[in-house]
């Protein structure tokens, strides 16, 4: 749809709040793991390491600069305002000076960084820490929504990801993004996360730049990937879908059944099964797309005909547990 697609993860930390790691190493982990961009977002109200660490604020964008300038990282300055729920934690990204995300008044402390420009949103709104009774929806959610302090939603945090944030998303025309929320090193973290690679927000990006990912945000154009799990608006999973996936044309037709090749090119495996019980009879129930791979379909019909026939894509949520459906002329 003319525009690039950018890994990006929104939230991470280092040992400037409290993280585990110098800042530059998360630039040098962003590198080997194929990333486009990240977002510092250490935070002021918890800084264990402040007694061995000149923990000003804005020192670890400064330390990760040169790096990511070498290594063609894009480095998003933020912030994390870490409170008590209601509102919660929240990352404020595009920031000129973190210093100022120090007010007691935590909506003063939004305000004061929506005037920077910056973009906010809501971490891991499911967190057990925070959320010990269910993940809910607070009236001063509402609130900061309607006062333009909050443009977004952290759908997948850590090792995790939430279908009730997912469907607020949608229904409140909210920006989804799906990070690590990472403290440890990387490999450590993949291991205490249960994931095979770090949660990355999808930007769907005009350019490979910051005001381009910023502007791409604050339009709504994101997925979230999560293992083999996306998230995101229908219009753009679908289209993720139909560039990831390519179906043959039909080839070694006989009198009742043809074959197609269905071609993965994504490093995401893709699960669906039939819609309709009537294609059963034409089409496979279920089919398994291993990621960066290409599998023989066989379809059942007269030679010549042509039939559409819908598939659910099992592992691609557009609203809460709903399901992404593709339709194929087989």
């Amino acid at each position: 749809m003319g525009y690039q697609t950018l890994k990006c993860d929104l939230h991470i930390h280092t040992v400037f709040s409290d993280g585990h790691v110098w800042p530059d190493v998360r630039i040098w982990e962003a590198f080997r793991e194929g990333l486009d961009a990240v977002a510092i977002t250490d935070h002021l109200e918890y800084q264990p390491h402040k007694k061995y660490v000149d923990t000003v604020s804005n020192n670890a964008y400064e330390l990760m600069k040169s790096t990511a300038e070498e290594l063609n990282i894009l480095l998003i300055k933020g912030v994390e305002v870490t409170r008590k729920m209601p509102p919660g934690h929240l990352n404020a990204l595009f920031i000129e000076n973190a210093d100022l995300a120090d007010d007691p008044d935590y909506e003063k402390t939004l305000q004061g960084l929506a005037d920077q420009g910056a973009f906010i949103f809501w971490n891991h709104p499911g967190w057990i820490a925070q959320a010990k009774d269910g993940i809910r929806w607070y009236d001063e959610h509402t609130r900061l929504v309607e006062k333009n302090l909050i443009h977004g939603i952290e759908v997948g945090n850590y090792g995790e990801w939430y279908p009730e944030a997912l469907g607020w998303c949608m229904e409140k025309n909210l920006t989804l993004s799906c990070n690590s929320d990472i403290h440890e090193p990387s490999d450590i973290y993949r291991e205490y996360a249960g994931v095979k690679h770090r949660l990355v927000t999808l930007v769907f990006a005009r350019e490979r730049t910051l005001e381009s990912i910023r502007e791409a945000l604050l339009d709504h154009r994101t997925a979230g990937w999560f293992e083999d799990t996306l998230m995101g608006q229908e219009k753009w999973l679908n289209e993720l879908f139909l560039q990831s996936v390519t179906l043959s044309k039909p080839f070694n037709e006989m009198d009742r059944e043809r074959f197609y090749y269905l071609s993965n090119s994504s490093d995401v495996s893709y699960t669906l099964h039939i819609e309709n019980e009537a294609d059963k009879s034409l089409a496979p129930e279920r089919i398994f797309m291993p990621a960066n791979s290409t599998i023989l379909l066989s379809v059942k019909g007269q030679k010549g005909s042509v039939v559409p026939v819908s598939y659910i894509v099992e592992n691609c949520f557009i609203r809460g547990r709903e399901n992404l459906k593709i339709t194929w002329n087989l």
